[in-house]
């Protein structure tokens, strides 16, 4: 049976070659790889076709073969799309029978325009609205008929030995989207006071541009005591060295912030399924690891917790991945999704 998934932009360079499933696994948009990849692959692997089409590309409109398609997955819309293609290829779907998807893994209801309006529009025709948090399930309720269903971000990749063994100088991690880079921006006082008492140094991995390099060298041209920064460009094959080379993930948020409440806890699950404690915010989606990692509102209370209780690190380490491997590995994630899709087509057939 064939699904059709709503790609953006960036996203279909990665679906173009034989084993376009695969291919995504490599997409720099994590809604893309950690969701769609992973849900993509398991319904190949059960013997379905996936079809992945961008409705705004010239001359789109001819390449969705409605009348074969069973389900349409519609993931992350993003404000740079055009609207009325996607909205039509909605619309068109539920003509032809289609059961109608929407994954929602960022609030989008303070985005830019036309975010909110493509919500507004398609939690309102959908069969299933899917989310990647239960917070995020609150958040979108009010908006839509259909109760969200939880299918956590994949976590990718082997999962490594627990380790945690600071030397003179301690190596702290933040990665992520530029997006949360505001929440470390607002806490970098607090480990330049901290460094005054153990030297530490901030490696800091996002995607290149958006001032923050610029910001990390000015840090580091103040000459903080026994403080130093550095930035490296995200990339696939730039994490797994940075979460190897660090002693401590610190990520900090705002559990009060709308655009962030909601929010997954990937980063969080991906750092212990390295080996490394994270040291977070309380957002919601953190508090289930609240035995498998440091997570409150003071993060330098974190680092000194786990400095002074290194056993325990690597005990919560471990608890935090036993969580992962239950709840988050990609075999978990893809079959969730499998069953969505096969339950919502059982109930399709028993209909008149």
């Amino acid at each position: 049976m064939n699904a059709v998934w709503l790609i953006p932009p960036g996203a279909m360079q990665y679906a173009s070659g034989h084993e376009p499933e695969r291919g995504l696994l490599g997409c720099h948009l994590a809604s893309v790889r950690l969701r769609v990849a992973v849900a993509a692959l398991e319904w190949k692997r059960c013997g379905n076709e996936n079809v992945f089409w961008d409705p705004g590309a010239a001359g789109a409109g001819q390449r969705a073969d409605w009348p074969s398609a069973k389900i349409c997955v519609v993931p992350k819309f993003f404000y740079d799309v055009p609207l009325r293609p996607w909205l039509d290829a909605c619309l068109a779907a539920k003509r032809h029978g289609c059961r109608l998807v929407i994954d929602i893994c960022d609030y989008p209801f303070k985005k830019p325009p036309p975010v909110p309006e493509f919500y507004y529009a398609v939690l309102q025709i959908c069969d299933a609205v899917v989310v990647n948090s239960e917070r995020m399930g609150e958040l979108i309720s009010p908006h839509t008929t259909r109760p969200p269903l939880l299918i956590e971000d994949a976590i990718l990749g082997s999962m490594s030995d627990p380790a945690f063994a600071p030397g003179t100088r301690v190596e702290l991690l933040w990665f992520g989207h530029p997006i949360n880079f505001p929440y470390l921006k607002a806490r970098h006082g607090d480990l330049v006071r901290f460094a005054t008492q153990k030297p530490c140094r901030l490696t800091i991995v996002t995607e290149d541009g958006f001032g923050i390099p610029e910001w990390t060298k000015n840090l580091q041209l103040a000459r903080a005591p026994n403080f130093d920064a550095r930035f490296n460009p995200w990339s696939l094959g730039a994490m797994p060295v940075a979460l190897r080379e660090c002693d401590l993930v610190i990520l900090p948020s705002d559990p009060s912030d709308p655009l962030k409440a909601g929010a997954s806890a990937n980063r969080l699950a991906e750092a212990l399924n390295a080996g490394r404690f994270p040291v977070a915010s309380p957002l919601p989606s953190y508090l289930p690891f609240s035995e498998a990692a440091w997570v409150g509102q003071d993060l330098v209370q974190g680092i000194e917790w786990a400095l002074a209780n290194p056993g325990e690190v690597v005990a919560r380490i471990r608890r935090g991945q036993a969580i992962v491997a239950e709840r988050y590995s990609a075999a978990t994630v893809g079959r969730r999704w499998r069953e969505l899709f096969e339950g919502m087509l059982e109930t399709r057939g028993s209909q008149p």
